[in-house]
């Protein structure tokens, strides 16, 4: 992995002011990411994780959206100052972003080839036939059969698996230097999620490409991650290399998210769950957020939020109890 960053993001913040209150979507997080490695941004349906993507890429409507960020550099240049306008300079050519969603983020009424021509078409020099030509080669690199017939399909013709493979065909389009994949995996069975994986795992080492791989499953980020950071109600709980977090979690929410993964060699037969419910981002609690569902709890750790401190080499977490062992 280079050491050289791609993604610098500082203490983003993003804020949805309503008539009913606040809604503190994304409370101040920071992440790095490095050229050519995956990183994992994992945690519950509700807790910032698609927010941050689209703040990231500067696609938040801005009102309603109220955003804040120290520092947001890729491939060292800042853009926390671009305009839309200017973004549009660099979306696609050095940061793309595949949709959870391939049925709403493909036009239904384009046939799935002239959408990834749309985008080859971008290219300073580029001809209607040469970009013909690339969108067929893009929809056979990730796996598409007959890639000459499907580049004349609308997006009902193809199966889910398809439609998602059309994604990360357009996103690799212009070989940009940073690709977001939000959930890329929603809404598909078992074996075509490990097969639309593949191919972005293949896709991401053919050209280097840096990940941010958006999920909240941690199973699905297992081979593929090289850091992984656990989010919960906007904020970072956990960073840490993967290995080491599958390894040894430390934070108890990133304890429950691998807990209730079903493994093959589980003899008690039960599912572990964490209880209750994400808080409302409307009303949430005092101190530490996962203190309502944490069994860990302590009277410090409802009044006060614990900082994500460093614990070893690469590794962070926000949690009081864990610090205490750690010392121990």
């Amino acid at each position: 992995m280079n050491e050289e960053l791609m993604l610098k993001l500082r203490n983003l913040k993003v804020i949805f002011p309503n008539a009913m209150g606040i809604v503190k979507a994304v409370e101040g997080i920071d992440l790095d990411i490095h050229k050519g490695e995956c990183v994992a941004l994992v945690g519950e349906s509700g807790c910032g994780k698609s927010v941050t993507s689209l703040a990231v890429m500067k696609l938040l409507n801005t009102p309603p959206a109220l955003i804040s960020v120290d520092e947001q550099v890729i491939d060292g240049v800042e853009l926390k100052d671009y305009s839309n306008k200017k973004m549009q300079s660099v979306r696609g050519k050095d940061i793309s972003l595949i949709f959870q969603d391939a049925m709403s983020a493909l036009n239904p009424v384009m046939t799935v080839g002239k959408q990834i021509q749309e985008v080859f078409m971008t290219q300073p020099g580029m001809t209607k036939a040469l970009a013909k030509e690339k969108s067929i080669e893009a929809l056979e690199l990730v796996g598409i059969p007959e890639p000459q017939r499907r580049y004349n399909d609308f997006p009902h013709q193809l199966s889910g698996g398809m439609r998602q493979r059309v994604l990360i065909a357009m996103a690799f389009a212009c070989q940009p230097k940073l690709i977001i994949a939000d959930e890329p995996t929603t809404a598909l069975d078992v074996t075509v999620q490990a097969q639309v994986l593949e191919v972005l795992s293949k896709m991401q080492r053919s050209n280097n490409t840096s990940l941010l791989l958006i999920t909240h499953d941690l199973s699905v980020v297992a081979n593929m991650a090289d850091t992984i950071y656990v989010m919960y109600c906007g904020k970072i709980v956990e960073q840490s290399p993967a290995y080491e977090l599958f390894k040894k979690p430390y934070h108890p929410y990133t304890k429950g998210l691998l807990g209730a993964i079903p493994k093959l060699s589980d003899e008690r037969h039960v599912f572990i769950q964490i209880p209750d419910s994400v808080p409302n981002p409307m009303n949430k609690p005092k101190g530490c957020y996962f203190h309502p569902r944490c069994p860990h709890a302590t009277e410090q750790c409802r009044q006060s939020m614990p900082p994500l401190r460093e614990i070893s080499k690469g590794r962070k977490v926000r949690c009081f109890h864990c610090m205490e062992e750690c010392e121990k």
